[in-house]
């Protein structure tokens, strides 16, 4: 039986993104389809952004096929993976071709560990892009004298990165994501930004808001525009991007060179191929219908499975449908149905049957 209440197949629509005369890369001065990244070449400037618990194979795999240039794992402990946490790690770093370009993210405080940690990465697992992660806020990670807390000794930053550059010969681009400061927004991230340069970080990712902000508030765009004015690396935005138009938005504002987007994609993974139409075209793309959505986390739960197995798949799943079934009537019931059930077949056949109950579409969202 299906979970889905009659009568309530509209799904709300968003309000589109204004139509523009021209293509909004042609106004920006920016080649839509070009973004190096060291010696790496890549195909856009919309990425997906690394997220603990979220951005697993399954997911990156969506999203590059939905049009995102580049995608990155979940952070990787530096020290785990030369102790206890090894065989974790290793699951962590696992990705698949068709997700390249791809990173993988570490943390960690010491600058010899971090080092020998990218020449191991490069070697077992051969990303196209090896990414520091000098943002979580989270406290287990403060703890460890990483992610955010470099924002206390940005010296330290450059000393982590020229580890890297010097282990891995500059064989793999070494980049770097951090936040807009501390617990206030002050010089720290620029100081941080001439210590990675003048090591040889490759890219610095910024998510605008400060470590004691955590994901509340408004990220505050004006720490980018000034980021890249004083930058000689690229520059990459983060916050508060949810729509095409924000992304037009935040690079017309910032003159960014890329864009990182995390919760903006979840439950929507179409958002990369949203904003690269918007930006080529300066028109917005049609809403995708109810019926794409649902085989979009179909397909996901699908992967998720065959990845994880029947147990944790589904589990680690849940999260994920929470975001695609919202706002839409009858929504909240779905989530209560599904969510509750630890039978990942019955879970399937629920979404398979509602899926092939709605109305045929043309999908809004074509397959990039």
């Amino acid at each position: 039986m299906s979970v889905l209440p009659k009568n309530s197949l509209d799904h709300q629509q968003t309000t589109p993104a204004p139509e523009l005369s021209e293509s909004p890369w042609s106004s920006l001065g920016k080649p839509a389809r070009e973004f190096n990244m060291g010696k790496l070449k890549l195909n856009g400037r919309v990425f997906l952004a690394p997220m603990a618990g979220y951005t697993d194979t399954a997911f990156r795999r969506l999203a590059r096929r939905h049009g995102a240039a580049m995608v990155v794992t979940e952070m990787v402990s530096s020290r785990a993976l030369f102790g206890n946490g090894r065989d974790k790690s290793n699951e962590l770093m696992e990705f698949t071709e068709p997700e390249r370009p791809v990173g993988v993210q570490l943390f960690g405080g010491d600058p010899t560990i971090m080092g020998e940690a990218a020449k191991l990465v490069m070697n077992e697992v051969n990303p196209d892009v090896i990414d520091i992660n000098f943002g979580c806020p989270v406290g287990k990670i403060l703890k460890c004298d990483a992610g955010s807390a470099i924002l206390k000794e940005p010296q330290r930053a450059g000393w982590i990165v020229e580890a890297m550059v010097k282990a891995t010969e500059g064989r793999v681009p070494i980049t770097v994501k951090t936040r807009a400061g501390y617990d206030a927004m002050d010089n720290a991230v620029f100081e941080v930004l001439e210590a990675v340069e003048n090591a040889g970080a490759s890219a610095l990712a910024i998510h605008a808001r400060t470590r004691s902000q955590m994901f509340e508030g408004k990220a505050n765009w004006d720490v980018i525009t000034r980021l890249k004015q004083k930058a000689r690396i690229p520059i990459i935005g983060n916050g508060d991007v949810k729509s095409a138009e924000d992304a037009y938005n935040l690079f017309r504002q910032t003159n960014c060179d890329g864009i990182m987007i995390g919760r903006g994609s979840m439950g929507s993974p179409w958002i990369f191929e949203e904003i690269n139409h918007y930006l080529e075209t300066g028109k917005p793309m049609k809403a995708p219908s109810l019926k794409f959505r649902i085989g979009v986390a179909l397909e996901q739960l699908q992967c998720s499975i065959e990845v994880k197995g029947e147990r944790m798949g589904l589990l680690e799943m849940r999260k994920h449908l929470t975001h695609y079934f919202k706002g839409f009537e009858g929504a909240k019931e779905m989530r209560q149905t599904l969510l509750t059930s630890n039978d990942p077949e019955w879970v399937m056949k629920e979404l398979a049957e509602i899926h092939a109950s709605l109305p045929a579409e043309d999908p809004a969202v074509s397959v990039a």
